[in-house]
């Protein structure tokens, strides 16, 4: 029995340990009816057991054995899959997008459980979306353990020690549990396989921790962390306590204190942020949060709202004594089951009870058979620990399918070498946004290039040893030309302000440049604005030296015809027609350049009805000017030309105003005149 109008009593967001375990609660107490009265929609059709992502990295288990589909775990439950595109909360609506190929849809509600967990901001760390692992999902393991394989393949095939060392170095960021444990099955996959690489030496291999607490596993405690810290050291891995990964590149991790690792592999275990859609609810209906969580009252209802509740990683749920419940697989558990009871019971009349659940500890794998753990608040360590982990997490596994698979998994470890086939499943987005704050990097001289960015907001500035600073804006682009060239970024690209970059990867790059002939073209000319200062004056050096003293007002053409930003679009039109010409200067009331007009475009927007002939030519689109002034010299402004894709430039006199224009082609034709009167000159000497 399914709403025709999907109309819902209960619908959940989410389909993490909240959502599932809410859902499941719901479905045991209305049975066979509970279809038609819970609906949940979540953003993937599983509940993946995260405390065991580390396992599927190492190759310890399959990436099957950690999910397990909503379908089965929440029977008698309408299962949707789709992402969220609104929340009406006075309409009681959802509406969202269930995939490309079908309108969006929406469902309704009488109450509303928001458990859709936290996302990864990969603004914290700049080039941490570009270069780094993160580590929420199943298919980011996966990707971990197949790139981490194809370092070993890599290493063991270059001679080149530098490049080896740097491959072999795995850096992993975050000292709590995701960290640790990671760390921990990254060792023990390395140290199990690399006897199948016989060019790859054990001493060659290099791990690091990198930590910004004192100790490592804050949540247990000084004493067990200081004791995982010895553990992990005795492994052969380096901690770094005190310490902040403030940039990632393709080839380096860049610490506080201006330190670097040279590195391949940056594996990220934090930057968790909200959920877009919980701050779009907290925007508009002005929700009290606490760092991006919900506040909830302790039955977790959202205060002031009968009908909306929360639970899990996006909820802030307080307990008797005021502390706020933690963002763990644990607590969002009982709070979806605690959270289904509460929802029957109000259905019913009664009133909610209050969530109330003391945590039984907190445990971390550290591979070779060791962990560390608070149980009941007893501390464990060692093997003993690592039976207890096991045992509790194998507990905690939902589904007797899977606690069933990983048992058996688990054993055959023990018995058979790890997998290492490298299933290179490559899930990269072809284009991504990238945030920046003022000062960070987004690539450096020398890094290998992978990206081609467009400037959506903010401004960025591109520099080397030798020329100027420059400062791009929103709507310029850079990174083409050692993309075009394959070679190595020549210049730094720093965020000068808060800066957010359209970044497309290397494969769809090339892909669009080799195979649409205006895009090749485009991306080639504008490539140019990047040649270095020695690349420019090779190209001046050309220019014989009598000509490149002179002066750009001997040859620049004085007072041609420009157009005023104040013109009309007809009168445009005639000043093209009666001069014969293609493109023209635009200037100001002082005769300011503004930019040059062409006439493509006014034929362009024309017709496609954005302007009519009585608008004025500066709602069109101006392309930006070069300016040269006056006085300079011709090698200045052949430096200028080798520096830009336009042919022409605009000459300005001491105040900045419009005097005339230079061509290159009136330069190139004067130089060939100097060289054929050297020529002679030097024949008739002769």
């Amino acid at each position: 029995m399914v709403p025709p109008d999907n109309r819902y009593p209960v619908v959940i967001l989410g389909g993490g340990f909240a959502g599932a375990y809410c859902a499941r609660a719901l479905a045991k107490f209305y049975g066979d009816q509970g279809p038609a009265t819970t609906a949940l929609l979540a953003d993937q059709n599983f509940i993946l057991f995260h405390p065991m992502l580390a396992e599927v990295s190492g190759s310890s288990i399959s990436p099957i054995d950690v999910v397990n589909p909503l379908r089965r775990f929440c029977k008698h439950t309408s299962i949707f899959l789709g992402e969220v595109q609104d929340i009406d909360l006075a309409a009681k609506r959802i509406s969202f997008s269930p995939g490309p190929f079908v309108r969006e849809a929406t469902l309704g509600f009488e109450h509303l459980v928001l458990a859709v967990g936290s996302v990864v901001d990969t603004s914290r760390v700049p080039g941490m979306a570009e270069h780094g692992f993160l580590f929420k999902n199943v298919g980011d393991a996966i990707k971990l353990k197949t790139n981490v394989l194809r370092r070993l393949e890599e290493a063991g095939s270059t001679p080149d020690e530098s490049a080896r060392k740097r491959l072999l170095t795995f850096v992993v960021v975050g000292g709590g549990y995701s960290g640790v444990e990671t760390m921990g099955q990254l060792v023990d996959l390395i140290r199990g396989v690399h006897k199948l690489y016989p060019r790859l030496q054990t001493a060659e291999f290099r791990f690091v921790l990198v930590h910004s607490g004192e100790f490592l596993l804050p949540q247990i405690g000084k004493e067990l962390g200081t004791y995982c810290e010895e553990q992990l050291r005795k492994r052969g891995v380096e901690i770094l306590l005190n310490g902040r990964v403030t940039a990632i590149t393709a080839e380096r991790a860049i610490l506080n204190g201006n330190q670097a690792i040279e590195t391949n592999t940056v594996v990220t275990t934090v930057g968790n942020a909200i959920s877009p859609i919980i701050k779009k609810l907290i925007d508009r209906y002005h929700f009290a949060s606490d760092h991006g969580r919900l506040t909830t009252e302790m039955t977790m209802r959202l205060p002031g709202y009968e009908n909306v509740w929360a639970a899990g990683d996006c909820a802030a749920v307080p307990d008797a004594g005021g502390q706020t419940a933690p963002a763990t697989a644990q607590f969002a558990m009982r709070q979806g089951t605690v959270l289904g009871k509460n929802l029957v019971a109000v259905r019913q009349g009664r009133s909610p009870v209050p969530f109330s659940y003391q945590s039984m500890g907190e445990m971390a794998s550290l591979g070779h058979m060791s962990a560390v753990g608070k149980v009941l608040g007893l501390r464990v360590s060692g093997f003993v620990g690592w039976l207890m982990w096991r045992a509790t997490y194998l507990y905690k596994l939902p589904g007797l399918e899977q606690k069933l698979k990983v048992f058996i998994a688990w054993n055959l470890d023990l018995l058979f070498p790890r997998d290492i086939s490298l299933l290179d499943i490559k899930p990269t987005e072809m284009v991504g946004r990238m945030h920046f704050e003022t000062g960070d990097p987004v690539f450096h001289i020398g890094d290998p290039p992978f990206s081609f960015y467009l400037i959506e907001k903010g401004k960025i500035s591109l520099s080397n040893e030798t020329d100027p600073a420059r400062t791009l804006v929103p709507g310029q682009h850079f990174g083409e030309r050692e993309l075009l060239e394959n070679v190595r970024r020549q210049f730094n690209a720093t965020a000068v302000e808060p800066s957010t970059l359209l970044a497309m990867d290397r494969h769809t790059f090339e892909a669009l440049t080799r195979n649409s002939l205006a895009i090749g073209y485009f991306l080639n000319r504008s490539s140019v604005r990047y040649l270095t200062l020695a690349e420019r004056k090779a190209i001046a050096e050309r220019i014989p030296p009598e000509m490149a003293a002179k002066s750009v007002e001997q040859f620049a053409r004085s007072n041609p015809v420009s157009l005023q930003n104040s013109s009309t679009v007809a009168d445009a039109l005639l000043v093209f027609h009666d001069n014969n010409a293609a493109m023209l200067p635009l200037v100001d009331a002082e005769q300011k350049p503004v930019g040059w007009l062409r006439l493509d475009v006014v034929f362009d927007e024309l017709h496609l009805g954005k302007v009519t002939l009585q608008d004025l030519v500066s709602q069109l689109l101006i392309l930006p000017a070069e300016t040269v002034a006056a006085g300079d010299s011709i090698e200045a402004a052949a430096l200028r030309f080798a520096q830009t894709p336009d042919r022409e430039l605009v000459v300005a006199d001491e105040k900045g105003r419009f005097t005339g224009t230079l061509r290159l082609l009136d330069l190139v034709v004067a130089a060939m005149q100097y060289k054929q009167d050297h020529v002679a000159e030097t024949f008739l000497s002769e």
